[in-house]
């Protein structure tokens, strides 16, 4: 798995082996980021982020900042050494990696240093509904980060997208995508 473009284009980066660490695909994060267009003004959020991949495509592109949430220290080491080695290709736009549970917006919001744009999940599918429906119902999280764009990554099991569709409409402007392969929920945060 490599980084698809920007700064640090090519550099090839870690998942810890022998652990069940889905990350997006090449080909997936391709058309996703290719659609998402311009980095220079987003700030990133990237939940349950495993390697750092979504995080770190998003600095390599030119984001201004990105945090990652991660609750494993296998994986935060990961992305440690991920993030080192984009920043040995020159990119420097600060980047912080939290020790949290991303379902509860509590032990993470007040540590970021800048509000984030843009959200990017991806947990483990068999959770990842009901990891949803707790962050979006969360009002600490929705007040916070009102206005913020989310991109949470569907399982890929047939009728995945329905578990989702009740919690999606407390979001704005919902809608599913898909990505080369690949399904997303997207929407904008709301106060609700």
């Amino acid at each position: 798995m490599n980084i698809i473009a920007g700064f640090a284009r090519g550099v090839l980066l870690n998942v810890p082996p022998g652990i069940p660490v889905r990350p997006t695909t090449g080909r997936v994060r391709k058309a996703l980021f290719d659609s998402l267009g311009d980095f220079e003004n987003e700030h990133v959020l990237d939940l349950f982020s495993g390697s750092g991949a979504l995080a770190l495509e998003s600095l390599s592109r030119g984001a201004l900042s990105a945090a990652m949430v991660e609750s494993s220290a296998m994986h935060i080491s990961c992305i440690e050494s991920n993030l080192q080695s984009i920043r040995n290709t020159g990119v420097s736009a600060p980047a912080m990696i939290i020790n949290a549970d991303a379902t509860r917006p509590e032990s993470y919001l007040a540590r970021l240093k800048n509000l984030p744009t843009l959200i990017f999940a991806d947990p483990p599918y068999p959770i990842s509904a009901e990891c949803f429906g707790k962050i979006v119902t969360n009002r600490y999280f929705c007040k916070t980060l009102a206005g913020a764009r989310i991109y949470w990554e569907i399982p890929d099991h047939p009728g995945a997208a329905g578990e989702f569709l009740q919690n999606a409409k407390l979001l704005d402007k919902f809608n599913l995508r898909r990505y080369a392969n690949t399904m997303f929920l997207t929407g904008t945060i709301r106060v609700n």
